[in-house]
């Protein structure tokens, strides 16, 4: 998987894209990256996943960031994350929502940038992101 972000400060958001096939370690460790700097910045993450094919298990998005990013910071899962899915990839992302959505963690998929947009226009960052 190759990657490449951007800040747009207007929008107070990281947007991030992606290529290539989607392996758990690799999604971790740019997910880890992305979301300390999020954190940082005091911003919103938007990852565009258009141009991946998925590879992480359904198991593993269920646990996602118990198992993978609470151990660091129990607020990085407090940072709103929008993610745009390729048709394919929608019942994993949408799984993904559901459950993060679940457990009270600000996570969307949609399958339209502009959606995605118009949702962070009516979220806030939390103040325990600060």
């Amino acid at each position: 998987m190759r990657y490449t972000y951007d800040l747009n400060s207007e929008k107070q958001t990281i947007v991030v894209q992606t290529r290539g096939d989607l392996f758990k370690n690799e999604v971790i460790a740019m997910g880890l990256e992305i979301l300390l700097k999020a954190k940082e910045l005091k911003y919103k993450v938007f990852f565009d996943h258009r141009l991946s094919k998925n590879k992480i298990s359904i198991t593993d998005a269920y646990f996602w960031f118990s198992d993978n990013y609470d151990y660091i910071d129990t607020n990085l899962k407090l940072i709103p994350t929008a993610y745009i899915a390729n048709q394919e990839d929608w019942e994993f992302f949408s799984f993904f929502e559901c459950t993060s959505h679940n457990k009270g963690i600000p996570v969307k998929a949609f399958k339209e940038e502009s959606a995605a947009w118009e949702w962070f226009n009516n979220i806030s960052i939390p103040a325990t992101n600060h």
